[in-house]
């Protein structure tokens, strides 16, 4: 096709409409209509030509619903217009857009066609599969997937060019609705099993006792074939929260492309709906993970089930755009649409998706437009809401009957064909429920794990001293600021004491040099947001960047530091992904301050503190929380230590507040080293990290001196014992030291666990000594009202004469901390004063 065929038609239009072909004439008034126009100097059919792939998609059929228009007489038209169309005016890089057109048109990069039976098949299993539950549990909530069966052969076909690809593993993570389906047509979980949890059955029975969840919540991990072509396929579990497992499976991806140091043989997919795809930021927060080197899974795979509805709330309510897949335009993603009732322009889109990802490296999304047959669940009444909507949906015949007339129409497909694929898979259905009756279950809900590691979290003096001679040493040829020569030099292994950034550094590569992966991300995090850590050199001449961590040893084991985007819910949920993957690695994620960690607070309450007891979703993870009322205001001065304590049962994860670097130190190897298969919650400090007196002697770093979940200093027959946590033991035994009281000082550096039997100890040997709990935060935050039954009983328990401890700290507010550096002093130094028996008055002041 010339442009100058082109023109000549677009004059002919000019003059006089009726006289082009029905296909050029609906072209040519899509461009009037749009007011599009063609820029002067710019061919005339070379501007039609980019008209339609700009513009093409508003004029597809992609509405199951609507009525189906006549097929283009044009091929071109036909590309942009029909059941499947492609956006491409958003995308920036024209190589990429030129790679898209060249799919879409000539068919470029993509595989044959999918075979239509197979898509048939795949149908049936996916009406038959919904149908067989709505019959057998009509008052349960599934989910299901009733209008959107195309999804599974989009998804079959997906996987099966995903295999053939040389992909081996895809991580998966979806919403409910259609999950069922997909775990047993598509994964090929045990149908007995999962009748059996639809009817009661616990999906761990073979673990201790725990809550489990719903069956539609839980995940799955299978290998499947197609063409003798093996692919591991990971479901994530997730929670009702829609779209919070976006990022667990972007870590998760990323950390086995990490191991086996390839990210095309190992592909994330995504499933969303249209309403959640537009109102959870999550979305875009995980978009923009794409590109930046710590996070990036060389693109993923996104399907959004268009239900065009959300709940009752219809798609003009629920956004703005035009489609749903408008966040996608800001990162170049190859956007489709498919109409839901073509299942052979579904299976291209999964065709043409899975060769941009793998071709370009980047995001690809389906918009899979279909409709929702029954309400939100099955138990509610769409009607009510919308009822014109649901009685076109009512005499809408479903896809399996549409699409199997267009087969056998077409010679490819015998009715009778038809119905054996039919009554098979009922009978596999009735043969599977009948099993469930029976059906037990023996297998543990925990993936496997690697063992505890024998060594000791002490090291060698001679290794502390190798690790600490190399961080301080100045890169050979290298230009640094001129302020760091003096900051390496802190680095030194001083025998009279180690501070905390030595400490962190310390930790990390001893573990290194034993074998152990360390990943640490957040804002920030590589300088440090305190700059303390330093961990990347950079030269001021060459721009040149040095990581002394990478370069300890050419046998250890790899040291990654990420500066993350601000954001703290997708890259919390993406690291907690990454340690679900690699429990043998310490993956830790850090706030720039604590008080931010609750815009994760989704994948706080959902994943962290409740995976194990739902779903025996077990994590290593490591989350520094920096923590500490300091005069900085409201905002930078809590992790909200309350809220972790109201989290912890179970032994669900670790919470400790070390004031010592020494015990940091030895956590982090503890956790390194896999003697705790659960996340630790660390309160982190800020002001300690350069307090002259927050260091620790060489020998507590050895071997034998392990952590310490109490440290109590104690003198001779005390009057009281003060017990805290954190950096307000340092300013108690600084008024010890100038005052001489007889005052016992207990710092709580574990909270969770409570360490029960250490505590008891130090409070058997004083019975005759008063307690007392200091806090520098709010008498409604903080540890205090989690602990103060625990310590009465214990004290009790402990032959106390006094069991009841006192309370001292800053009154009950609704506000972490003032914003006011001389009422924060002033307060403070009431609550130490009180403490010592001294100025009540004042301490009421500050109550």
């Amino acid at each position: 096709m010339s442009y100058q065929y082109l023109a000549a038609q677009q004059a002919a239009f000019a003059r006089d409409p009726a006289s082009v072909e029905p296909g050029w004439r609906v072209l040519l008034q899509v461009l009037e209509e749009l007011d599009a126009g063609i820029p002067q100097g710019v061919p005339t059919g070379h501007g039609a030509l980019e008209e339609w792939r700009a513009r093409g998609h508003l004029r597809a059929w992609l509405d199951p619903l609507s009525p189906r228009p006549a097929p283009a007489a044009d091929p071109l038209e036909n590309c942009y217009t029909s059941s499947l169309a492609v956006e491409t005016a958003h995308i920036d890089d024209a190589a990429r857009r030129a790679w898209l057109v060249a799919a879409v048109e000539q068919g470029a990069g993509l595989p044959p066609l999918a075979d239509p039976r197979a898509l048939l098949g795949a149908l049936v299993e996916a009406q038959e599969f919904e149908a067989f539950l709505a019959l057998k549990f009509p008052t349960k909530k599934r989910f299901g997937a009733e209008g959107a069966e195309a999804l599974l052969p989009l998804l079959k076909r997906l996987l099966e060019q995903a295999a053939a690809a040389g992909v081996t593993r895809a991580v998966i993570g979806t919403m409910h609705r259609g999950r069922l389906s997909i775990m047993a047509n598509l994964l090929g979980r045990s149908l007995a099993r999962m009748l059996a949890e639809i009817k009661g059955a616990h999906p761990f029975p073979a673990d201790a006792p725990r809550a489990g969840d719903v069956p539609y919540h839980l995940g799955d991990d299978i290998e499947i074939s197609f063409n003798g072509r093996a692919i591991r396929v990971t479901l994530l579990a997730n929670p009702s929260h829609l779209e919070a497992v976006d990022p667990l499976v972007l870590g998760r991806a990323r950390a086995a492309q990490d191991v086996v140091g390839d990210s095309q043989t190992v592909l994330p997919i995504l499933l969303h709906t249209d309403a959640a795809v537009i109102g959870q930021g999550i979305v875009a927060e995980c978009i923009q993970l794409g590109g930046p080197a710590g996070y990036s899974v060389g693109g993923a795979v996104h399907v959004v089930v268009n239900n065009q509805i959300g709940f009752t709330t219809e798609a003009e309510e629920g956004r703005t755009s035009r489609h749903c897949t408008g966040v996608w335009k800001a990162v170049d993603a190859a956007i489709l649409h498919a109409n839901g009732d073509d299942p052979e322009a579904v299976a291209r889109a999964a065709d043409i998706a899975l060769a941009w990802r793998q071709a370009q490296r980047a995001d690809a999304v389906i918009d899979l437009v279909c409709y929702r047959r029954n309400g939100h669940n099955e138990i509610d009444e769409p009607g009510f809401t919308q009822p014109g909507l649901y009685a076109r949906i009512a005499a809408h015949p479903p896809v399996l009957e549409s699409f199997s007339t267009t087969l056998q129409q077409r010679g490819l497909v015998t009715a009778d064909e038809v119905s054996t694929l039919l009554e098979t898979a009922r009978g596999r259905l009735q043969a599977s429920y009948a099993e469930a009756a029976s059906f037990r279950s023996n297998e543990s809900g925990y993936a496997l794990r690697p063992p505890a590691r024998a060594e000791d979290s002490g090291v060698a003096p001679e290794t502390l001293q190798r690790i600490a001679d190399h961080l301080a040493a100045v890169p050979e040829g290298a230009t640094l600021h001129p302020r760091m020569p003096r900051i390496l030099k802190q680095r030194s292994l001083d025998p009279a004491g180690i501070p905390w950034p030595a400490a962190e550094a310390l930790a990390f590569g001893s573990l290194l040099l034993q074998g152990v992966s360390v990943r640490l991300s957040g804002q920030d995090v590589v300088r440090g947001a305190f700059s303390h850590r330093h961990f990347r050199l950079t030269d001021r001449e060459t721009g040149a960047r040095h990581v002394g961590l990478d370069g300890l040893d050419a046998t250890q084991a790899r040291f990654a530091a990420y500066n993350s985007p601000l954001s703290e819910y997708a890259v919390l949920g993406f690291e907690y992904g990454y340690s679900l993957e690699r429990p043998e690695a310490l993956v830790i994620w850090e706030a720039q301050f604590g008080d931010f960690a609750n815009g994760a607070q989704i994948i706080i309450d959902q994943f962290v503190a409740a995976a194990e007891e739902k779903w025996c979703g077990a994590s290593r993870l490591v989350m520094l929380l920096p923590h500490g009322l300091e005069g900085q205001g409201p905002e930078h001065s809590s992790a909200r230590l309350e809220r972790f304590l109201q989290l912890a049962a179970g032994e669900n994860m670790r919470i400790a507040n070390p004031s010592t670097p020494a015990n940091y130190f030895h956590m982090l190897r503890e956790q390194g080293l896999g003697r705790h298969d659960r996340p630790l919650v660390v309160m982190s400090p800020k002001k300690l990290l350069r307090l002259p007196a927050a260091v620790s002697p060489l020998h507590a770093f050895l071997p034998g001196a392990p952590f310490q979940p109490v440290i109590a200093d104690i003198p001779a027959n005390p009057e009281k014992i003060l017990i805290c946590t954190g950096k307000m033991a340092y300013e108690l035994e600084e008024e010890r030291a100038a005052t001489g009281a007889l005052i016992g000082i207990v710092r709580l550096e574990q909270l969770y666990p409570f360490p029960a039997e250490a505590l008891s100890a130090v409070l058997k040997e004083h019975p005759r000594a008063s307690i007392a709990w200091v806090q520098e935060e709010p008498e409604n935050m903080g540890a205090w009202r989690w602990l103060d039954r625990q310590i009465e009983a214990l004290a009790e328990a402990s032959g106390v004469a006094r069991p009841r401890p006192v309370y001292h700290g800053r009154a009950a507010s609704p506000s972490p901390a003032g914003s006011f550096h001389g009422a924060h002093d002033a307060e403070q130094r009431a609550i130490v004063e009180a403490a010592f028996g001294r100025n009540t008055a004042r301490q009421e002041a500050a109550e």
